[in-house]
């Protein structure tokens, strides 16, 4: 559902939040809108190859997915490795 061409249709410093499925946001596509600006931020609680990643300690280990280092390396990112359904309630942001 968001891949370049949607993005591309949307406001600049526009705020993306998944917790649905990480298939739903093409990555390459919302890292490309995180470099030019286009995405202002982007909240996610899942990611497409979370299986490989989420629920274990690769705290002393080395992450090889490097679609997913790259997405931790923004500052304006937030993963919250399927986490979502601990909460007791939501959050909603009107811009």
């Amino acid at each position: 559902m968001i891949n370049a061409d949607s993005i591309k249709l949307m406001k600049k410093g526009v705020m993306i939040i998944n917790t649905g499925r990480g298939q739903l946001i093409d990555t390459k596509a919302l890292i490309a809108g995180l470099k030019n600006g286009k995405i202002g931020h982007a909240g996610l609680d899942v990611y497409e190859e979370e299986s490989d990643y989420f629920f274990e300690d690769f705290s002393s280990s080395v992450i090889h997915d490097d679609v997913l280092m790259r997405l931790l390396s923004f500052p304006n990112v937030l993963i919250t490795s399927h986490q979502g359904f601990f909460t007791k309630g939501m959050i909603v942001v009107i811009e």
